[in-house]
C-alpha cells in the first residue's frame, strides 16, 4: 500500500480510501473506512506523520530457525522459553517440522557489528550461553536470520476520519512476554468494532472510544512489559532478580504466569 487518499486541506482531516500498489501500477480505492493493518513499518501511519521509532528502547530482534536444537521441557511437556541476560534476552521455542525458533533481541549501538553479520550474532550469543550452548552444539541454521528494527513503534493520538489502525501498525512493544499475536488480533476486533459504529452513527467520539478499549484490553500488559524491559536493561536489576529468583521462587512463578496470562505457573 502505498499512500493515503487524502481530501483537499480546505477539508476536515479525513481519509477517503487507498491507493494501492508501487510505480506506474497503482490503484485507488474508495472507502468509507480504511482500516490500516500493514503492520509495524505501516505505510500508512509513517507515511501520515503517525507513527515514530522512539529514542528509547532502541532494541533489534535477530531471528533463525535451527534444526537439531535440543528441546527444552518441563515434564512431558515441550515449552517455549525466555532466556534474560544482562542487557538482551534470548526465545526458543519449538515450531512444526521438529525445528525450533530462536530470536535474540539486544540493542544496537554505534559501529555494533552484530546486525552486519546477524548470523554470527546468533550463533554467538548462543555458544556462550550457560543453559544454551550444549542444546546448540549440533543445531543447523536453516536459511538466513531474519533482522527486525529498531522493535518499539509508537504512535500518537490522532482522529483521522475514515481510518482506523489496527494490529502492529497501531504501535508495536518488545516481544518479551509473547504478546504480539493477542494485542494483534484482540486490536483487530476492537477496530473492526469501531469501524462498525463509525458506519453506523458516523466518526464523532470513534478514535477516542478505539484508544480507551485499547487501554483497557492492553494498558496492563503495556505496562508490565515495559518494567520487564527496564529490569533486563539495567544489569543490577537482572543480578538482584537472579538472586530473588533462588530465594523466592514463587514470585518467578507468579511473573511467568502474568508475563503468559496464565493462572499459575509450572513450578
Amino acid at each position: 500500500m502505498r499512500s493515503m487518499t487524502m481530501a483537499p486541506r480546505n477539508w476536515k482531516n479525513s481519509a477517503w480510501g487507498a491507493v494501492v500498489g508501487s510505480g506506474r501500477r497503482e490503484s485507488p480505492i474508495a472507502a468509507r473506512v480504511t482500516i490500516a493493518a500493514d503492520g509495524r513499518h505501516s505505510t500508512i501511519a509513517f507515511g501520515l506523520g503517525l507513527a515514530r521509532h522512539p529514542a528509547r528502547p532502541r532494541r533489534w530482534a535477530i531471528g533463525a530457525y535451527f534444526a537439531n536444537f535440543l528441546p527444552g521441557s518441563v515434564g512431558r511437556l515441550t515449552v517455549g522459553e525466555m532466556h534474560v541476560r544482562r542487557g538482551y534476552y534470548i526465545g526458543v521455542a519449538p515450531v512444526p517440522d521438529s525445528l525450533t525458533n530462536v530470536c535474540l533481541v539486544k540493542p544496537s549501538f554505534a559501529g555494533d557489528v552484530a546486525l552486519g553479520d546477524p548470523a554470527a550474532a546468533l550463533k554467538s550469543a548462543l555458544a556462550v550461553d550457560p543453559l544454551l550452548r550444549d542444546r546448540a552444539a549440533g543445531a543447523r541454521l536453516i536459511g538466513s536470520p531474519i533482522v527486525l528494527g529498531p522493535l518499539a513503534v509508537d504512535v500518537r493520538d490522532a482522529a483521522i476520519d475514515g481510518l482506523l489502525l489496527a494490529g502492529d501498525a497501531a504501535g508495536f512493544i518488545d516481544p518479551m512476554t509473547g504478546d504480539g499475536l493477542r494485542f494483534a488480533t484482540c486490536g483487530g476486533e476492537l477496530a473492526a468494532g469501531a469501524a462498525l459504529t463509525a458506519l453506523a452513527r458516523g466518526w464523532s467520539g470513534v478514535h477516542a472510544g478505539l484508544m480507551a478499549e485499547r487501554r483497557r484490553a492492553f494498558g496492563g500488559k503495556w505496562r508490565f512489559n515495559r518494567a520487564i524491559r527496564a529490569l533486563v536493561a539495567s544489569p543490577r536489576a537482572v543480578n538482584v532478580a537472579a538472586v530473588g529468583a533462588r530465594m523466592a521462587p514463587s514470585v518467578v512463578h507468579a511473573v511467568v504466569a502474568r508475563a503468559g496470562d496464565c493462572s499459575a505457573a509450572a513450578p
